[in-house]
């Protein structure tokens, strides 16, 4: 990696690192002065949820590291439990935001080629920047599907309208650090390369699309198995 990648990697954490600190400080802040069980148990879940996001970048970014040192293999991997223990992880996130994640699973998606472990970092980390920019009681998709001869998984939000402006910005900035756009304050820049970086990694590619009532998809692109065209001469 050249000079200006890690000046560039360490200047990204740093931004990102930043604002869960300053959250988690001033929460333990409040928890001192809570008196009610109640506010201590809500102050005590958003200490938990912040530093489980930390925790899920900060592991995410050791991956990517890795990537250049080839320790990753590829195998077939089975679309549709990994899309459901994805969602499952981010289940406790999801009840204190107060939304739902609903997986939405095609038949003929049944097995794609990619490293299981980076596949699960990618789709939890997309789900994560979805749950952040979602309203309450609002939905999130996993969705899978054949596209262009592809396996297609897709994370569906239903956040806030994002201008064209700004969303040609955020297809110009994939692969790479940048800061969150306006509409999206919470969403994790620097999750988002990383998330591309894995399915580039995987031989495939990140593609993002907007709504124009509101909301984003976020999908990525990764080959077909052998094993799919098996699956389907034996049904």
């Amino acid at each position: 990696m050249n000079s200006e990648g890690v000046d560039l990697s360490l200047a990204a954490c740093a931004y990102e690192l930043k604002t869960p600190l300053v959250l988690m400080r001033q929460l333990a802040l409040e928890l001192e002065k809570a008196a009610q069980p109640a506010r201590r148990a809500e102050i005590c879940q958003q200490m938990r949820l912040t530093a489980e996001k930390s925790l899920r970048l900060a592991d995410n970014l050791t991956k990517a590291a890795r990537l250049e040192e080839a320790l990753f293999e590829f195998e077939p991997v089975q679309v549709a439990g990994l899309c459901r223990e994805a969602a499952d992880e981010m289940l406790l996130l999801a009840r204190a935001k107060k939304q739902q994640v609903n997986v939405r699973i095609s038949r003929k998606t049944a097995v794609c080629v990619g490293n299981r472990e980076l596949l699960k970092a990618l789709l939890v980390g997309l789900l994560d920047n979805a749950l952040q920019s979602g309203p309450e009681n609002g939905k999130i998709y996993i969705m899978t599907r054949i596209n262009q001869g592809k396996i297609e998984l897709a994370v569906r939000d239903n956040g806030p309208i994002v201008e064209l402006a700004q969303f040609r910005r955020l297809q110009q900035s994939l692969g790479k650090f940048s800061r969150p756009i306006a509409a999206r304050p919470l969403m994790s820049g620097l999750g988002l390369a990383v998330a591309e970086k894995f399915a580039v990694a995987m031989n495939g590619q990140l593609a993002i699309s907007r709504h124009h009532a509101g909301g984003m998809t976020f999908r990525a692109l990764l080959p077909v198995s052998r094993q799919l065209s098996i699956l389907e001469t034996l049904r």
